[in-house]
Parts: structure tokens; sequence; C-alpha cells
């Protein structure tokens, strides 16, 4: 985690992590992300731009999106603007990392591991650009002020229905609603 962590400072608000969650997950995620949880919890690292979840309370909206409930993939962590990642449990060896884009009901497999998405994608200049959408997820910072846990940045209207990827489009809101809210308008 050495280059994650050299790229993303969790913020000071951040949420310890339950005995009681880490027994849950203990079977359905990699050790690594259990340490992560146990030594960040759950929080928003660089204000926001990516922010460690808990799976309990992003599984309804995982299933919503999925159209099913599936128990080897569990929500991890969403961008600033309401996108959600996933871990899947493939088999005892095999696994991957998916990105559900809300914006225009797209899921992508991102990487063939946990450790890779972490080490490899997330420090990325690119993959911040494209994925996480940094320089506007900064300049919405500037302008609006920093996110509580759980919020993120609203595009008004949805991008996938006309709006546009331009700071006079974005809200403040709360992420597990936006993202029933997207689900819904874009059916």
């Amino acid at each position: 985690m050495e280059k994650f962590k050299n790229a993303y400072k969790i913020a000071e608000n951040s949420i310890p992590v339950t005995a009681e969650i880490i027994s849950a997950y203990k079977d359905k995620v990699p050790e690594m992300l259990l340490d992560l949880w146990r030594s960040d919890g759950f929080g928003k690292y660089n204000k926001g731009t990516i922010e460690l979840i808990n799976p309990k309370e992003y599984e309804p909206v995982l299933w919503t999106w999925l159209g099913r409930e599936v128990e080897n993939y569990v929500p991890f962590a969403i961008t600033g603007f309401g996108e959600l990642f996933y871990y899947r449990k493939l088999t005892e060896t095999d696994e991957d990392v998916c990105i559900i884009d809300i914006q225009f009901r797209n899921i992508e497999t991102l990487n063939w591991s946990l450790e890779s998405f972490f080490e490899d994608s997330l420090p990325e200049e690119e993959f911040r650009e494209y994925w996480l959408r940094e320089e506007l997820f900064k300049n919405a910072i500037k302008e609006q002020g920093e996110l509580a846990n759980n919020e993120i940045f609203t595009f008004t209207p949805v991008l996938g229905m006309g709006g546009a990827e331009e700071i006079q489009y974005l809200k403040k809101g709360n992420a597990q609603v936006y993202q029933e809210l997207v689900f819904q308008m874009t059916m």
C-alpha cells in the first residue's frame, strides 16, 4: 500500500471500523483491505476524491444497480461524484475490482486484483483524471467547500441526461440517495 499511502491522505474525521464489520467481511475481501479498514477506518482520502465506505451501508445500492444480490461482491469505495467501486471474489484465487459509472449506466472491470487497484491505478494521474475527475473535484472543493462523510458532488442534471462536467452543474448531496435517484432517472 506504499504508493497508495504516498498519494492519498485519510481525513481526520474517519470512522473506526468495528470488529463486527471486520468479522463479517473477513472471508469476502483480501486481508489488505481489512488492514486498511483497521488502520484508517471508513473515510475520505484527499478531501473526498475517493472515500472508503461501510459496505453494509452501500450493499442495497449495489444490489439495485446489479439487479440482484451477489454474496461475494463487496462495495468498498466511492468517488467524490458517486461512482461505486466494488470488489468481486470470483474464485478462491481469482478476483477483480469493478466500477459502476452511475452517470452513464456502465459497469467496467478496472483491475484484476485489489492490490493492483490501490497500488497501480489509484496513484496514476490518468486514472485520477478519468475516473475520479480530480481537477473538477478540486475546483468544486474550492468553490463549495469540503464534503462530509457519505456526501458527494452531484451533477444536475446527470451527465447521461445532458448534464456537463462543469462546476456550475454541481451540488452537494448524499451519495446513496443520489445513486438511487440516478438509477431511477436513467432506467
